[in-house]
């Protein structure tokens, strides 16, 4: 018979846990006071995107081969990804983590590929068939942003174009080789998609009153700003003289193709730069004869720094630091134009622009045409309108709220900062607005619920179906402080390419070319996805206590509260900042 076997402790280590079956029966986790909290946060990247687009996450969908799937997480959110892709300003990159290890991320590049090479039927994002018909004026970026969120929330949507094609600016203000018109008509095609209605050629007040938009229970204005300020009005010269919308609206419009026709072009922002780019390739390359003149110093330009540097290569010549003074008739078909010498200031509060003149040094350009391109304004007669406009804008609060109930607007005709990305989500927080407003809902409480961190975006899947977005907390930032950069290796960034300037300055092709799937990897691996868990299980590796595990159904993780002595551990070896320690009492 076996007689039962003691253990005698030893003096020496009296407290060594001893088992005949298997170590679970020593509940560890009661020795600690603290236990892991696994739970997503927001990104500076996603921070600083205007549209709010959770951009880590496509990226993770991106790094399991999932390019559908990426693109299904911009669409949540960014109905134009395949324009924003190619033309947006790209804050994102400027606040993207990775600048602190070596260069950020060519977010546009990524957002450009997954809208070229992915598939969503966006009628599987939208929620249900509601009451209410919206109508929208405008199709331009804030105009389709709308209507698209509002269809996606089962409303009954009417854009309204006063033009033959929908698109507004996209199509009528940026030329073809920065935003391919195919590329956009298959943007604005998947808008319309949901069920949009449209009527293009109808211009409001005009071809059907103002009144008769009585019939919807809510309006949304994207109306833009459709004309180019105008110089020198009274100079005797005005045949001599054009605006840069005008232009571009229909560049063969106003014969400007005869490479010696003297031409100069007036202002510093980005219609400036691709007037003189449109010109340049109407003259098959030919420049000699176009000028680009602004009071702004070359640091101080509204262009886009990559636009100006392209103006650059393909030889557009651009003087800085020169304010018009006065436009007059000399010989023939010519005119002198005069500058003075200038500097400029900027209001950091209005951010109102003020020229002023440095010293007696004046400048003369003959020239027989001029291309004024110094902004926008509305073209509308604001006596009609049924809400209130000031100073060439509607007035609006932030969501976009007029001054009459039903009467909603964003984009410039706001006065919106000039970017397209801007306008898009305008239009987002327009739709919010609007469903707020049918539903009698409070509008400030809606958006501070979904709003993402202090940001002046919102997350709109959390306000369709929070449900959906329980894995993360909308109101806390991952700083790259916050990372273990132990787990991330220096690599290069993969920069987009351009046609050389030899080659596309006579041609209207895509200037900016995409990256092709193998470097476009490369740029995917790069991205730390701060905030988002990356299922790269340094959790359940590092854990001493073996008390993690995944649960490959909900595609989360778990930690078991018998065993978790609460070391930390997990919390460091998390690369991305997801796992965090929080007291409980034992």
């Amino acid at each position: 018979m076996i007689k039962e076997h003691k253990q005698v402790l030893d003096r020496e280590n009296p407290f060594a846990p001893i088992s005949y079956g298997n170590s679970l029966v020593f509940k560890t986790g009661n020795q600690g006071f603290e236990q892991p909290v696994f739970v997503n946060k927001v990104a500076p990247c996603r921070l600083a995107c205007p549209i709010g687009v959770d951009i880590p996450r496509a990226f993770h969908k991106a790094a399991g081969g999932d390019i559908s799937g990426a693109l299904k997480v911009y669409l949540m959110d960014n109905p134009l990804p395949g324009v924003c892709g190619r033309v947006c300003f790209r804050p994102c990159e400027k606040m993207c983590n990775r600048r602190d290890l070596d260069d950020a991320i060519n977010i546009r590049s990524f957002e450009r590929f997954i809208s070229d090479h992915g598939r969503v039927d966006v009628r599987d994002l939208y929620s249900r068939k509601r009451d209410g018909r919206v109508a929208i004026v405008g199709s331009g970026p804030a105009g389709l942003s709308a209507g698209y969120h509002l269809a996606r929330l089962g409303y009954r949507v009417t854009v309204f174009e006063k033009r033959a094609k929908l698109g507004g600016m996209l199509r009528y203000g940026i030329p073809s080789y920065r935003l391919p018109r195919d590329i956009l008509d298959q943007e604005i095609e998947r808008v319309c998609s949901l069920g949009i209605q449209t009527e293009v050629l109808t211009a409001i007040g005009k071809d059907i009153s103002w009144k008769d938009l009585d019939n919807f229970d809510a309006v949304f204005i994207s109306i833009g700003l459709q004309s180019g300020k105008m110089l020198f009005k009274e100079s005797g010269v005005e045949e001599h003289i054009l605006t840069g919308l005008d232009f571009l609206a229909a560049p063969h419009r106003f014969s400007l193709e005869d490479a010696g026709l003297k031409t100069v072009i007036i202002g510093g922002g980005n219609v400036a730069m691709d007037v003189a780019r449109t010109l340049l390739r109407l003259r098959h390359g030919k420049g000699d004869n176009i000028v680009v003149i602004c009071p702004e110093s070359s640091d101080q330009m509204a262009a886009l720094e990559e636009e100006v540097g392209q103006a650059l290569e393909e030889g557009i010549r651009i003087l800085n630091g020169w304010a018009p003074h006065r436009l007059r008739k000399a010989d023939g078909k010519r005119s002198s134009l005069e500058f003075f010498r200038a500097e400029v200031s900027v209001n950091e509060v209005s951010g109102e622009i003020a020229i002023a003149p440095v010293g007696d040094e004046t400048l003369s350009l003959e020239t027989e045409r001029v291309i004024i391109a110094i902004g926008q304004e509305m073209e509308i007669d604001s006596e009609s309108l049924p809400f209130s406009t000031k100073r060439g804008y509607v007035v609006a609060d932030p969501f976009g709220k007029t001054d009459h109930p039903k009467f909603f607007a964003g984009g410039d005709a706001v006065g919106g900062r000039p970017f397209v990305a801007e306008a898009i989500a305008s239009g987002k927080k327009g739709a919010l607005a609007i469903d707020c407003f049918l539903k009698g809902k409070d509008l400030e409480s809606e958006f501070e619920a979904n709003q993402i961190a202090d940001a002046r975006a919102f997350c709109f899947s959390n306000f369709i179906n929070k449900a959906d977005n329980q894995h993360i907390d909308l109101k806390r930032v991952t700083t790259f402080d916050r990372l273990n950069a132990l787990f991330f290796s220096e690599a290069e960034r993969e920069n987009s390419s351009c046609l050389v300037p030899e080659n596309r300055k006579d041609s209207f092709d895509e200037v900016l070319l995409g990256l092709e799937a193998a470097r476009m990897e490369r740029e995917i691996a790069r991205c730390f996805r701060c905030g988002t868990c990356a299922e790269c299980d340094n959790c359940v590796d590092f854990c001493p206590d073996v008390c993690i595990s995944r649960d490959p159904k909900l595609g989360s993780y778990g930690f078991d509260p018998d065993f978790c002595k609460g070391c930390g551990v997990c919390s460091v070896a998390c690369p991305r900042d997801v796992i965090e320690m929080e007291g409980e009492p034992r």
